[in-house]
């Protein structure tokens, strides 16, 4: 799967858990990720595009994908 598809779907679950359903919130991911809230919450919030996202961020979104989405 490339990068880009990883990326969005980290990002959709965190809107999704930002409206009550799942575990992937914005918080969990930065904390994991190791970035500031506002780096993220700008993409969940729909206010940036995440084709216009720096490549550390999205690599580190991409392996946060890995660990938690792609064995399940």
């Amino acid at each position: 799967m490339e990068l880009k598809a990883k990326v969005a779907m980290v990002i959709k679950a965190a809107q999704e858990s930002k409206n009550g359903a799942g575990e992937h919130t914005a918080y969990r991911i930065v904390k994991e990720c190791e970035f500031s809230q506002g780096t993220i919450q700008r993409y969940v919030d729909g206010k940036s595009d995440i084709g216009r996202m720096g490549l550390d961020v999205a690599e580190k979104l991409g392996e946060y994908f890995d660990k938690h989405f792609e064995n399940k």
